[in-house]
Parts: structure tokens; C-alpha cells; sequence
């Protein structure tokens, strides 16, 4: 069980844009289709749908699902996975499995669940729930799902250069645009004891109308002082309106999504500009200092933004911020970072070693799994850094690599297409390895 063992099913839901439930936030990607709806179904009896019971049995047995490969991976590359954070809300820990365990404050409800044909007696108290896709930028790691302008401007025409990469658009209704949904979500939220978390992503958060009409009903039903709110920006905007809402909720967890502090993070995150992405990642860190505000840097390395990596690492020594420990992409396939020829994953290890030398860090002596805690915030840099230079020296093979980068090359060159740019004018280091892929 220590192998696959995750608390998750017993706590937390995730809400799609369209409504449906899932099982978990950090999921694979393509298990997103449900027959379970906020619609039609209730969250007591998502938690024991055959979905649900069917997760803790195969947990409950050890045995691995392919819901939780990416955990599987990250625990795999020494990186603090979606699994471990899970498992310390039950004060469960890989270090000391079976005795954390059965020490734990949640051992009653897993045992229950053995006991009555996997159902649960719980609620979740832990949601990731998506509002839809209304976002301001169109990332070249993302996809219609998560940005409205793919979905109008992007997707449709690189679906005409480049089908097997680029699959139709497929449309949905947004559940957080309708009245009755949002005020059934909220009613539901009010009658289960204890909420401790809830996520908010979109599109472009801060930019989502529903995000703030969200949070004000909570706020009005007298929610919100006891729940921890989470959200995500991609630093393109800075609102007064957070203000606000960090004052009536019990905290606020803020990731800000950045891939380099060099303007490759402006191909990447396209259109964004990183001197304004710089200038509101430091409003929000002189907002953290008036107020209750945590704030993590949210970095997602793909193949591009890896060179770089070393100039998020710097900013975060320089300025004392953390990074969320976020899933290394895995989709698109040909932007993952194991495509990376051994040259380039050499140069950027040595990259990153020179800030380890220049700041003269060495490793913590035990992993810090809590990393919102303000007090552990330079060893969680140290954590961060030596996490991604192990996994850069330990990344596993995958099958079909050159099959990968020539696609890479055909995705890159089907949005500079539409964007009339070009990677080498952000990225020149890759100049040899592009070419040989027929860029």
C-alpha cells in the first residue's frame, strides 16, 4: 500500500468547467469524462458512485490505477507529489508509512470503507473546481478546455495545419455561468461540517467574472471565514478587488504561474510580457507582507522553459518565494521535458549548479512536505532546486523520441504560423537540435 496508498478518495472532489465530477485534481488529463454531473448528481452521492468505490478498492488492495500515474512518476523522481500532500492532511507520511498510518486521524474511515463494500460516510472537505475557460493569453502548452482564446482564435485554424495534433474543439456549457448551479454548489457547500479547501482555476482566474460572484456568495452565506481559498493567475493582471477577498476568508493560497523570468516566458505564456508579469508577482509579494496572502510561484517545465529554469530559481532566492511543486507537463506529448537531447539536459544541470554554488546551497537533510509554511520558505527553495537537478540527471526514457520531436517541431511551427514569431529568437540555444528535426 505505501506504493499507491492516497487519502484523496475520502476527502476531495474536483468540478470540470462542464460540471462533472472527478476524483482527483492532479488526475491524468484524459480521464476527465464522467456520467456524474452537478446537474443530476449530489456530492454525497459522487462519493459513492461506483467511480469512487472502485478508486479505494484498488488503493485499499495496493494496487496502482492509471488515474495516478502521474504521482506514481513524480514520487519516482523524488518530487514532493500530489499523493504526499494528500496523504499529510492525514497526517500520513512515506517516511514512516504503516505507523502514520494507522496513527492517523482518518484510520476510521478507510477501515469503514473495508468494512461496508468501499462507501464512505464522509464528505469532501477538499475541492478543485474549474469555472471555465475565459483567459486573456493562449500558452502554447495549453488547450481550448482552459483558454478561450485557443478555443476561438488558435485551435480551429491549427486544426486545419495540423489535425493529429491539434483534435477539433469540442463545446460546452460552463456550469459557473448558471445561477442555479452556482447557488446549489453553494447550498451543498454550507451542509457539509468542515470545508477546510477550496480551489478555484480557470481561464485566467482573476480575470473570470464567475470567480468573484463565487466568492461573494460564500463570503454572504458566512462560509468564507472558514475555509482556505487557492487560485491561480497568470500574473498578466493585478486587481484591488483580492483585497477584499483576502479579508473575509479564513486564508488565501495564490499561485502565479511563470515559466522563466527571461522573455522566452513571452513565447511561452504568449501574449504576456515578462517585465509586467515581474511587476505584479512583486505587487502580490508586498500584498503578502499587509496581509494574511501566501503566494507560490506555479512553474510547469516543459522542453522549452527547462533551459531557463535556473532564472525562476534565482528570483526565488532573491526575492524569498517558493515555487509550487506542480506536475511536470505532461501533455502535449512532444513538449515534455524527457524529449530534451543529453546536451542540452547537461548544459542546464550545469546551469543550475551554478546557482548552487553562488548561493552555496547544499540539500536539506528531510524533505519539507508542508510548503506553506512561511517559516520553512529557504528550504523549500533549497527542496525546489534540488528536486529539479535530480530529475534532470534521473528523467526515465519514453518510447517513439524522434516521433516526438519532429511533432514538436510541426507543433511550435504551426502556432509561429499564426503568431509570426519564432522560438530561436527566445530559445537560439536550440537552434542545432531544432533543425535536425526539420524545423
Amino acid at each position: 500500500m505505501k506504493e499507491v496508498f492516497c487519502s484523496s478518495p475520502w476527502m476531495h472532489i474536483r468540478i470540470t468547467p462542464e460540471g462533472n465530477y472527478l476524483p482527483c485534481r492532479w488526475g491524468e488529463i484524459f480521464h476527465r469524462e464522467s456520467n456524474h454531473n452537478m446537474a443530476t448528481t449530489s456530492m454525497a452521492e459522487y462519493m459513492n458512485s461506483e467511480p469512487m468505490k472502485n478508486l479505494r478498492k484498488t488503493i485499499l488492495e495496493g494496487n496502482e490505477n492509471t488515474l495516478c500515474q502521474s504521482c506514481y512518476k513524480e514520487d519516482k523522481l523524488n518530487k514532493v507529489s500530489g499523493r504526499q500532500k494528500q496523504l499529510l492532511k492525514s497526517a500520513i507520511t512515506l517516511k514512516e508509512f504503516e505507523k502514520s498510518l494507522c496513527a492517523s486521524p482518518h484510520f476510521d474511515r478507510f477501515q469503514y470503507s473495508l468494512e461496508h463494500d468501499m462507501q464512505t460516510q464522509e464528505m469532501p472537505v477538499d475541492f478543485q473546481i474549474d469555472l471555465g475557460n475565459t483567459c486573456n493569453s493562449a500558452c502554447i502548452t495549453c488547450a481550448p478546455e482552459y483558454s478561450s482564446r485557443h478555443a476561438i482564435e488558435f485551435f480551429p485554424k491549427l486544426n486545419k495545419l495540423e489535425p493529429s495534433l491539434f483534435p477539433q474543439v469540442k463545446s460546452y456549457n460552463t456550469w459557473a455561468n448558471d445561477p442555479q448551479l452556482v447557488d446549489k454548489f453553494v447550498n451543498e457547500i454550507a451542509n457539509i461540517p468542515n470545508v477546510r479547501y477550496i480551489h478555484l482555476l480557470g481561464g485566467e482566474t482573476l480575470y473570470l467574472k464567475a470567480f468573484y460572484s463565487l466568492c461573494d456568495k460564500l463570503i454572504q452565506k458566512g462560509l468564507a471565514k472558514n475555509i482556505i481559498l487557492g487560485t491561480t493567475t497568470n500574473c498578466t493582471i493585478y486587481t484591488p478587488e483580492l483585497v477584499d477577498i483576502i479579508k473575509e476568508f479564513k486564508d488565501v493560497h495564490l499561485g502565479l504561474s511563470v515559466e522563466t523570468m527571461t522573455d522566452l516566458n513571452d513565447y511561452i505564456r504568449w501574449p504576456s510580457k515578462i517585465d509586467q508579469v515581474r511587476e505584479h508577482i512583486l505587487k502580490f509579494k508586498q500584498l503578502k507582507q499587509e496581509t494574511d496572502l501566501n503566494i507560490s510561484l506555479r512553474i510547469t517545465p516543459s522542453i522549452l522553459s527547462i533551459y531557463h529554469i535556473d532564472t525562476v530559481f534565482e528570483f526565488m532566492l532573491e526575492n524569498n518565494i517558493v515555487a509550487e511543486s506542480c506536475n511536470i507537463l505532461e501533455y502535449p506529448l512532444c513538449q515534455r521535458v524527457e524529449l530534451l537531447p543529453e546536451l542540452l539536459r547537461k548544459d542546464i544541470v550545469n546551469k543550475i549548479d551554478k546557482v548552487i554554488e553562488r548561493w552555496q546551497l547544499t540539500p536539506n537533510s528531510q524533505t519539507v512536505l508542508n510548503r506553506r509554511n512561511d517559516a520553512e520558505i529557504s528550504s523549500v527553495i533549497k527542496d525546489i532546486i534540488f528536486e529539479y537537478r535530480f530529475l534532470l540527471e534521473n528523467y526515465p526514457n519514453i518510447d517513439e523520441v524522434d516521433k516526438h520531436r519532429y511533432d514538436l517541431v510541426k507543433y511550435i511551427r504551426a502556432f509561429e504560423s499564426l503568431r509570426a514569431n519564432t522560438v530561436l529568437d527566445y530559445l537560439p540555444e536550440y537552434e542545432e537540435f531544432l533543425r535536425s528535426y526539420n524545423y
